[in-house]
């Protein structure tokens, strides 16, 4: 039996939003916090079988906190001050709220033939949410299209591209670049590695299929994915092989041409345990997390190879912000990095799960 959204479920979303829609997000922390700028937002893990979205300060210090009904995965904001907070595959949800405000916008309950894979990205005015959504049963992928001027009313289903899609981003040009994984689960349970057939997939926004390439090892799971501010993509992959193979985990692509995968030795790859978490990427460094590896790599673009790598535990989060990135931790640690010129750890507090956002 497929897990559905069931009526219990549904009951805590309505408690949930009814809490939201009836209160303000709380300051985290002392009064003086709240004169302190958004800059970044995560979800966090904040207790048992408690979560919550953060919004924090440009070195990760929380700012303030608003409970989520189910752990949380990927976010994304706007222009227009809004951010969205994605559940955790196979999620049930996604939360819309103001991050200046402090004021919860919508909570969408997934449809009981649907579910979300944890990340969404918008229209670069602001305007549309693309959500990653998989069709319980077959994992047929769909990006679910939703207007915001219509209180994020549904108005399209993108889809024709293969099953269970993962992140999705919005590249300069305004296409969409998804990461499709290539697995059917039932929950979490995968039901087709021998078969799965992972992709990198380009979209317009109408939903034609502009390119679509895939690696040689079908064992490769595209998962996580980031753009270098121009036409380059970044891919993370999960390998869904042999325990003892270490395949890499990092690819680079531009629309029209081939993968071109990043080097790093088989003892290095092995540290990251099988999966590439985060990515992010400027024009001359790429830096990717792992969580089960407890890890954080940095390569340079321009030879493909592994410069840094280093310990974090639960390492997650990471982004670009000004010359530096920024990264985050489970273990609560943020770390402020300029690859080959400084490094800053900081204690934030916060059990950092996933992903962060760059309020933008």
């Amino acid at each position: 039996m497929l897990p559905m959204v069931t009526d219990q479920t549904r009951r805590t979303l309505l408690k949930a939003a009814l809490f939201g829609a009836a209160a303000p997000v709380m300051p985290f922390g002392c009064a003086s916090t709240t004169s302190r700028e958004p800059a970044l937002i995560g979800c966090s893990i904040i207790g048992r079988d408690k979560f919550a979205a953060i919004v924090a300060d440009e070195h990760g210090m929380p700012i303030t906190t608003l409970p989520i009904p189910e752990r949380g995965h990927g976010v994304a904001t706007n222009p227009q001050g809004h951010a969205v907070v994605f559940g955790r595959r196979p999620g049930t949800f996604f939360m819309v709220f103001d991050y200046r405000s402090e004021q919860m916008i919508k909570l969408q309950p997934a449809k009981a033939d649907r579910h979300f894979y944890g990340h969404g990205v918008y229209s670069h005015d602001g305007q549309y949410l693309f959500a990653t959504e998989g069709e319980r049963g077959t994992s047929r992928g769909i990006i679910g299209v939703y207007d915001v001027q219509r209180h994020y009313q549904k108005i399209d289903e993108l889809t024709d591209f293969g099953l269970g899609p993962h992140e999705v981003i919005m590249m300069p040009d305004g296409a969409l670049a998804i990461g499709v994984g290539g697995v059917h689960t039932n929950g979490r349970e995968s039901l087709n590695l021998d078969s799965m057939t992972p992709s990198l997939s380009y979209l317009s926004q109408g939903g034609e299929l502009l390119d679509q390439v895939s690696l040689p090892d079908h064992k490769l799971s595209i998962r996580h994915l980031a753009h270098d501010g121009a036409e380059t993509v970044l891919c993370g992959q999960q390998y869904r092989g042999e325990p003892d193979e270490y395949s890499a985990l990092i690819a680079m692509h531009t629309r029209g041409g081939k993968m071109q995968d990043l080097h790093a030795e088989p003892e290095q790859w092995a540290r990251f345990n099988h999966y590439v978490a985060s990515i992010a990427a400027t024009d001359e460094w790429i830096m990717a997390t792992s969580p089960p590896g407890s890890c954080y790599g940095i390569w340079s673009k321009s030879t493909g190879k592994l410069v840094e790598l280093n310990a974090l535990p639960d390492a997650s989060g990471v982004v670009i912000y000004g010359d530096e990135f920024r990264l985050s931790s489970g273990a609560g640690k943020v770390v402020e990095q300029r690859p080959l010129k400084s490094k800053n750890i900081l204690s934030s507090g916060i059990q950092w799960d996933n992903h962060w956002s760059r309020i933008i």
